[in-house]
């Protein structure tokens, strides 16, 4: 494990990030050294619920009434309903026909910005359990959920459509929205780098998308930048870079980097 702050920063421990990463996680609290604010990261392989509950304990975070916990989490499955659907069991009976599951699984629903769809997403059971076990201020999210409401805010600023691709070990999710609101979301396996523009074309040929003129913003954190800019540009032009944050209103960060 790598911890990127100063050791004799001051640890402020009321409230932490918790974000699942392709190999492990990735805490979040704050770090302060005079008037300087800074963020600490420390990302870990830790086997779940094993070794992460060991982790959490040997921090001091379990079971603390005035620690306030986010988990961030990455959902194998999610789903894009209208709004007037709230009912708990409905939506679990469409998950339960749309996916084959292993293990039972808790659903979350929250409202997308747009005001128009709900975004629900599935945790194993026994993972939620796990976390529930640990924090008493508990907060649950996904990131799908927080890089489709991004993709929606980046869409109604700058009035123009939105593309959104996150990469995360051997799976993609891609979501599409505009000046109207989401258009499109959806995840793939990614079995070899070859068959991205595939899915970013074909999207595109469904929503009648010019490849040239569409705004594409990638995260990933499973595959080299540059890689995925060599194999894309030929098709699609505008393709900006960016890195998954901690921080609910603005999950991703442009990286600058150019190729």
């Amino acid at each position: 494990m790598q911890e990127s702050a100063n050791n004799n920063s001051t640890i402020d421990n009321t409230a932490i990030s918790i974000r699942s990463i392709p190999d492990g996680f990735a805490f979040y609290t704050s770090a302060t050294k005079g008037d300087v604010y800074k963020e600490l990261k420390m990302p870990a392989s830790l086997d779940f619920p094993s070794r992460f509950e060991d982790f959490v304990k040997s921090e001091g975070w379990a079971v603390q009434n005035d620690l306030l916990v986010t988990v961030i989490d990455f959902p194998k499955h999610f789903m894009v309903l209208p709004n007037g659907i709230t009912d708990k069991e409905q939506i679990k009976t469409f998950f339960n026909f749309q996916f084959l599951h292993e293990e039972e699984n808790q659903i979350f629903s929250v409202p997308l910005s747009d005001g128009k769809q709900s975004f629900c997403w599935e945790m194993p059971s026994t993972r939620y359990n796990a976390f529930k076990r640990l924090f008493l201020n508990l907060n649950i999210n996904s990131s799908a959920c927080l890089l489709t409401d991004w993709a929606i805010h980046q869409a109604s600023v700058k009035q123009v459509t939105t593309l959104v691709a996150h990469l995360y070990g051997k799976d993609m999710h891609l979501f599409v929205a505009n000046t109207n609101g989401l258009l499109f979301a959806n995840t793939f396996p990614i079995r070899n780098l070859e068959e991205m523009p595939y899915f970013f074309l074909r999207c595109m040929e469904q929503l009648s998308l010019n490849p040239i003129q569409t705004r594409c913003t990638i995260c990933s954190e499973s595959v080299p930048e540059q890689n995925i800019f060599e194999i894309l540009h030929p098709y699609i032009q505008q393709i900006r870079f960016a890195t998954f944050t901690n921080q609910k209103d603005y999950p991703l960060k442009m990286t600058g980097n150019k190729y």
